[in-house]
């Protein structure tokens, strides 16, 4: 009896500590379980995933007009809770899962590196909310998944939901630092350095073989391939200039710690976990892991105990962290520093391959305060012009 009320004083505790969602995840779950025989009707239905996508999708479609673009959406939802989260049974769904969706259908479902633009994407969560509640009403998921669903809200004025996130200098520099001391050469560390330090495609580094490697001239090779194509094809293909250790980095990892790999054609990927190429959905989960402040030995500026934080705690919820960044954002975070320094357009178009106007409108972006720096020294030297009449002497 004494541990029974110890038990109820320590959830009473918790719950008074603003609980986390797992907690009160564990304890309905609980409830639930324990009310189940008394009440079959608070029992959760487990069914076939496939039966319950094809049921749905057959209700949606009779339900609209424009069958073609909800087919699409349809095919994006089945592709994600069959190959991605791999649930089979309705009751193998998790929360997690429900609150992935979004950033799978926003940075990993397409075959473009640039992102869902927002806009689409709130569309896609409407209907993958309209599948939850589906879920819901035939008691085949919890009534909290609804809440889990995450819908973009939508600045129209700010540019139609341009994704402006990138990843801030300071994590970068913590994330290669921390790496470079406790995890050296490995996977993800070579991983994180080519993201921050050269600012690829995820597409595109994915793609790169060993022999693109040249440790005596530092230099690192994207080539187009018919499995894993450049963004612009040929017109991608180029020669980056490694710099500083990163070459010393990538042969450590290719002498000591790459597993003798080769893909589906018998070419050796760069990055492998020893099983084939590195998959794009791997990369992603990379740069979520690395990117948490907390992580690399920072703060967290989002006051929360890392103890007590999911994102902190599990690799495969960082990307709750709000800190945390997709190469995506790493590549935008790149090149908007590059910007900073004084790297011309033409520089970045060649290193990142992307053209000037691009650069402008989705990956160069200064805050104000860099934006001014940027501009300081121009307006310094001419200040400095003795035959303006403008000068402030």
């Amino acid at each position: 009896m004494t541990d029974r009320r110890d038990d109820v004083e320590f959830v009473k505790q918790r719950l008074s500590e603003d609980p986390t969602e797992e907690f009160l995840e564990q304890i309905a779950s609980t409830v639930v379980d324990q009310m189940a025989d008394s009440f079959p009707e608070l029992s959760l239905k487990s069914r076939s995933m496939e039966e319950v996508l094809n049921e749905f999708r057959e209700q949606k479609l009779d339900e609209v007009k424009s069958t073609g673009q909800y087919r699409r959406k349809l095919d994006y939802l089945q592709t994600y809770l069959e190959e991605e989260a791999r649930v089979e049974m309705t009751d193998d769904l998790t929360s997690e899962d429900v609150g992935r969706y979004d950033k799978w259908r926003k940075y990993e479902s397409l075959p473009r590196d640039e992102p869902l633009m927002d806009t689409t994407l709130r569309d896609d969560m409407y209907l993958f909310r309209e599948f939850i509640r589906y879920l819901i009403e035939h008691r085949m998921a919890p009534v909290r998944f609804e809440t889990c669903v995450n819908i973009p809200e939508i600045d129209y004025a700010g540019g139609e939901g341009v994704d402006e996130k990138k990843l801030d200098p300071e994590i970068a520099k913590a994330s290669l630092e921390y790496l470079r001391k406790y995890e050296y050469a490995d996977i993800e560390h070579v991983s994180m350095e080519l993201m921050c330090q050269s600012g690829p495609r995820k597409g595109g580094l994915i793609g790169c073989d060993v022999p693109g490697f040249d440790y005596e001239e530092r230099v690192l090779k994207y080539e187009t391939n018919e499995t894993t194509p450049l963004k612009n094809d040929e017109s991608s293909e180029r020669e980056i200039t490694l710099y500083g250790d990163i070459p010393e980095i990538i042969q450590d990892y290719l002498k000591d710690q790459r597993p003798p790999a080769t893909d589906e054609e018998g070419r050796e990927p760069l990055l492998t976990k020893g099983d084939g190429r590195m998959s794009p959905s791997t990369l992603q989960k990379i740069a979520y892991k690395w990117t948490r402040p907390c992580k690399v030995g920072l703060d967290c500026p989002h006051d929360r105990n890392p103890e007590d934080c999911e994102a902190a705690q599990k690799n495969n919820s960082a990307f709750k962290c709000p800190s945390s960044r997709a190469p995506h954002h790493i590549r935008k975070g790149y090149i908007t520093d590059q910007k900073n320094r004084g790297v011309s357009a033409d520089g970045i178009e060649h290193r990142c391959d992307v053209s000037p106007r691009v650069q402008k409108l989705h990956y160069d972006l200064p805050d104000d305060a860099e934006e001014r720096e940027r501009f300081e020294d121009e307006f310094r030297d001419a200040d400095d012009d003795p035959n303006s009449g403008f000068n402030h002497d």
